[in-house]
């Protein structure tokens, strides 16, 4: 009977060492980033030196599936340094260019951190670094006018 009641006592606990899924079954997304007063030119976003720059949204698509995918837990960081104000949120963000501290050179960096979720996949985390140049209106790639722009960022991997 002892016997029996110490095995009834492991069984709940193998069951939760036991995993049902593949952990290499990552999602396979293609995540795209809308800005508003900016321009996007070769994966650089250039945005007015004194204007305010926004993110208008975050949003992910399956690649390989019609599965249902998202991006949650969102942190932003400026030049290294969490934004504040502006953590744990992925959806419009406004940054007022003049007011962040920036390098001489204009060249900054937006960076990303979150949490990837696709339905029948594990859960998986990514790491974006966007570049973002801060010009003056005149300087703006091919003369372009700020507006809305969207840039896309896929997690596709090769099989080998």
């Amino acid at each position: 009977m002892k016997k029996l009641l110490y095995l009834l006592l492991v069984i709940p606990f193998a069951m939760m060492v036991a995993s049902c899924s593949d952990d290499k079954d990552l999602p396979n997304v293609d995540i795209t980033m809308s800005f508003d007063n900016a321009v996007v030119k070769d994966g650089i976003v250039y945005v007015e030196q004194d204007a305010v720059f926004s993110i208008t949204g975050l949003t992910t698509k399956s690649v390989d599936s019609n599965q249902q995918s998202a991006i949650a837990n969102v942190r932003y960081f400026w030049n290294g340094i969490p934004a504040p104000g502006l953590t744990w949120s992925n959806f419009p963000m406004e940054i007022n260019m003049a007011e962040m501290p920036e390098p001489a050179s204009g060249n900054n960096i937006l960076g990303i951190n979150a949490t990837l979720l696709e339905t029948d996949k594990s859960m998986s985390y990514c790491s974006l670094s966007i570049p973002i140049k801060s010009v003056k209106l005149e300087d703006m790639p091919d003369g372009q006018e700020p507006g809305e722009a969207t840039l896309t960022f896929s997690t596709s991997r090769t099989s080998k």
